[in-house]
């Protein structure tokens, strides 16, 4: 979100949005939400109580002791005229 204009979801390189239609000149307000992978979600879970968790899979023995994978924000966000 930028000044409360969603500017749309990304989630595949090349990561870019177009974000022309809300930014202005001066001060902006940008809100950058980033979340989990979905297999980070999973593992995650079984680590909760079950009422606690969030997802549902038929296969938690699988996941049992898998390390998480990184995630989050690679690197800085930057504004590219």
């Amino acid at each position: 979100m930028i000044n409360g204009i969603d500017c749309g979801t990304i989630w595949a390189k090349p990561y870019k949005l177009d974000i022309s239609k809300a930014i202005k000149q001066g001060a902006n307000n940008i809100e950058i939400k980033v979340t989990n992978t979905w297999y980070n979600r999973l593992i995650g879970d079984q680590l909760l109580p079950e009422s606690e968790r969030i997802t549902w899979t038929t296969a938690p023995f699988i996941l049992e002791g898998w390390p998480l994978l990184p995630a989050g924000l690679e690197k800085k966000v930057r504004i590219e005229w």
